[in-house]
């Protein structure tokens, strides 16, 4: 029995199929699970090997190559900073360190935080430097008093 849903076995078949090689269609098949599941599981690169042939390490080498591919849980909350030279000259280091002190005084309290931190390369609004994306909200001119502000409407 597949771990994975007929649904989502019947758009493997059609990138499968599309594709001259087997392996070129691990990443749209990565997307495809990581919009349903949220993250790339161990046992879905493990089937992926069993039901379709997919070599195993040359899914886990795809995964850990492209940052775009998540191997935890993510959290309600995935806050992306941007932390270019743009964003850095205007006190990005600063503000990232202001949400690393809120999501570690989660920990403090025995909780998960509900924050992930990544740091990107770009965002596309260095006018608006410092820059950061929480889930699909963007939010620009963020320092460390506006972050805070920022967070607390996701409960922080």
């Amino acid at each position: 029995m597949s771990v994975f849903s007929e649904k989502l076995q019947d758009k493997f078949k059609h990138y499968l199929a599309r594709y001259e090689t087997r392996r070129s269609a691990i990443l749209p098949i990565l997307h495809e699970i990581q919009d349903e599941y949220g993250w790339i599981q161990p046992e879905h690169i493990e089937s992926l090997e069993k039901e379709y042939g997919l070599a195993k390490v040359h899914v886990q080498e795809v995964v850990s190559f492209y940052s775009m591919y998540r191997t935890e849980k993510p959290r309600p909350y995935r806050i992306y900073f941007c932390d270019n030279i743009v964003c850095t000259l205007m006190g990005a280091e600063k503000t990232m360190e202001k949400i690393r002190k809120v999501m570690k005084s989660y920990e403090d309290k025995g909780l998960e935080s509900p924050f992930s931190l990544e740091g990107v390369p770009c965002l596309g609004v260095c006018d608006g430097a410092p820059a950061m994306l929480v889930n699909k909200e963007r939010y620009l001119r963020v320092d460390s008093e506006k972050v805070e502000e920022i967070l607390m409407k996701y409960g922080a």
